[in-house]
């Protein structure tokens, strides 16, 4: 039986997982009409491009990436079907924000859902960036999406709103809420 597992994406060993992590991507905004950078119709060239870039951010030690996988042997080169969710940490390097961690495109496969993978990759997330010396997480959440229900029952705090700040995959502009939560 597979036990779903997160860890930290490897730029060298998890490069293979970009058709994998764009599928999803994919599969979220057409699912969910989840807000995610691009519109429909999707490009696969796109999608991929994005998350190669993104894994060049993790390289460069900008961001990181935290992987949900459905591991059937541990330890193993992950395969793309294992792959059932993602998060990211953006990590600001200006002088002035070194203390904040940008939490962006939390991620669960649909056949996952309701199986505590949000939470897990939020959780590890919060770990690796408090470890980073990050205190203050910030992040935002399109109106009535999952996320801004999720958010509070993990101790986020809403603190403000944005009217049409982004525009849905059926073409409807959506407010987003913004959150934060510090760790002393």
């Amino acid at each position: 039986m597979p036990t779903p597992a997160v860890r930290l994406l490897s730029p060298s060993d998890d490069a293979h997982l970009v058709p994998s992590l764009a599928a999803l991507h994919a599969a979220c905004i057409r699912h969910d009409s989840m807000i995610a950078t691009f519109l429909p119709p999707l490009k696969k060239d796109k999608l991929l491009m994005y998350w190669k870039e993104m894994i060049e951010d993790a390289s460069a030690g900008r961001r990181l990436i935290a992987i949900l996988l459905d591991e059937s042997e541990p330890g193993t080169v992950a395969k793309g079907a294992e792959l059932k969710g993602v998060v990211m940490l953006l990590m600001p390097r200006t002088e002035t924000a070194r203390h904040q961690g940008h939490i962006q495109k939390l991620m669960v496969s649909v056949e996952c859902r309701r199986e505590k993978g949000a939470t897990a990759l939020m959780r590890f997330i919060e770990r690796e960036a408090v470890n980073r010396g990050r205190k203050l997480m910030l992040l935002s959440a399109e109106t009535q999406s999952q996320g801004e229900l999720l958010f509070p029952k993990l101790g986020y705090v809403k603190c403000g709103r944005v009217p049409g700040f982004h525009m849905s995959p059926t073409g409807d502009l959506m407010d987003h809420v913004l959150f934060y939560k510090q760790f002393l």
